[in-house]
């Protein structure tokens, strides 16, 4: 009589999803995978990978490379007590350049020629097995061979109307019936944006490429109608000859200084445009007799009394926007007349609403929220250069 079984995706489910893991010195297996293998082998239930390689087709490496990976894999597993009945993959894809995998395959996921091959040679009723992986496609074979998806991941990768579990051990307390140890949506940080790092890695490389999707998310919550108006108030503020200011503290205040770079120096390159933008996190000497004397929360309200006037702007930035001398500048700037954006991250704090226009990102990861902050101002800039320029120079400008 068939029996359940659990399929798993191999990348970003059991072991760090890097792109084309196809040598063993880049296998680092996720936290708890092994162990939580371990406990489906212990309850009994039959174990198959079920992995689409196109790295193959791609000629990124051989079939061989494969086999070596999961060879090596079965080693570390079985250090844990841990093993896997049956290991299935597709080296198959319509756009690979070796040509004796450049084609369809029904074994590829969303298809389900692996599921049928597992179902087979385990003995599975697919129907009552379980299909867990990180992506789509994964969630597409379960449903090609009616079998129940678990997705893991972070929620922000989440799949319409399947749970999503923050790793491979907690969607094996779901299957092994311990759901209340497995909630849904996994780790989060505030306002349910999912916390980045939410677990310790152990090669560089795996975080780079975590982060690098982490920043990707980050600047997709990115409101661009507030980057539209934003560029709107830049724009104007040129055309009317008003001087733009930018503040910020640690990090940001490098922001807020290389904005005065691109928009001084680069909005000028190939435009003719002179600029009025100034930094007031960059005079160390009138900023430290300020803070000295006034106190640190008065080094940019200072300034602006000084040489702010109605029709200027004030560009603000604070990933927590709840930096005493930010939230300052912000009032003193909506009394007196000069309109201002801010830059937050984290939950945006007050000065997410006092400016005329807020920037926000939904990180609660202080490189990720400036590394964001950098690339809005970079576009900001580059918008205003090139509205201002024609097509032809557009073209053969460098930006």
């Amino acid at each position: 009589m068939s029996r359940p079984g659990v399929l798993l995706d191999r990348d970003g489910t059991i072991i760090v999803d890097t792109g084309y893991v196809g040598s063993v010195d880049r296998v680092e297996f996720i936290d708890g995978a092994a162990e939580a293998i371990a406990a489906l082998n212990r309850a009994g239930l039959p174990v198959a990978v079920v992995t689409n390689q196109a790295g193959v087709a791609r000629g990124y490496y051989g079939i061989e490379d494969v086999e070596q990976v999961h060879k090596y894999m079965i080693a570390e597993l079985a250090r844990h007590g841990a093993h896997v009945d049956l290991w299935l993959f597709c080296p198959y894809h319509t756009d690979g350049v070796v040509p004796a995998f450049a084609r369809p395959s029904a074994d590829r996921k969303p298809g389900p020629g692996m599921a049928l091959a597992a179902a087979q040679a385990l003995d599975l009723d697919l129907t009552a097995s379980w299909v867990v992986g990180d992506s789509p496609s994964d969630v597409g074979l379960a449903e090609a061979v009616g079998a129940r998806a678990l997705h893991v991941g972070p929620p922000s990768s989440a799949v319409h109307g399947v749970d999503t579990y923050p790793d491979l051990a907690a969607a094996v307390r779901v299957i092994l019936g311990d759901e209340d140890l497995a909630a849904p949506a996994g780790h989060t940080g505030v306002d349910g944006v999912p916390k980045f790092p939410a677990a310790r890695f152990h090669r560089a490389d795996s975080y780079g490429g975590a982060y690098v999707n982490e920043i990707t998310r980050a600047f997709g919550t990115v409101d661009l109608e507030q980057i539209s108006r934003a560029a709107k108030i830049l724009t104007s503020a040129h055309d009317r000859d008003a001087t733009i200011f930018a503040c910020g503290n640690g990090g940001s205040a490098s922001i807020a200084n290389h904005l005065q770079c691109d928009h001084l120096k680069g909005v000028r390159n190939g435009t003719g445009l002179t600029t009025r933008v100034h930094s007031l996190s960059t005079n160390v000497e009138l900023f430290s007799a300020i803070a000295n004397d006034l106190g640190y929360e008065q080094v940019f309200e200072y300034q602006l009394q000084s040489q702010a006037r109605p029709g200027d702007v004030l560009i603000a930035i604070s990933s927590s926007g709840r930096s005493p001398n930010i939230l300052r500048a912000l009032d003193w700037a909506a009394a007196h007349d000069v309109a201002t954006i801010s830059l937050t991250g984290f939950e945006g704090g007050p000065a997410r609403t006092k400016a005329t226009v807020s920037v926000h990102v939904d990180s609660v990861n202080y490189g990720v929220i400036e590394d964001v902050h950098q690339g809005c101002m970079h576009l900001l800039a580059q918008y205003v250069r090139q509205a201002r320029m024609t097509p032809d120079a557009v073209v053969s400008q460098t930006f």
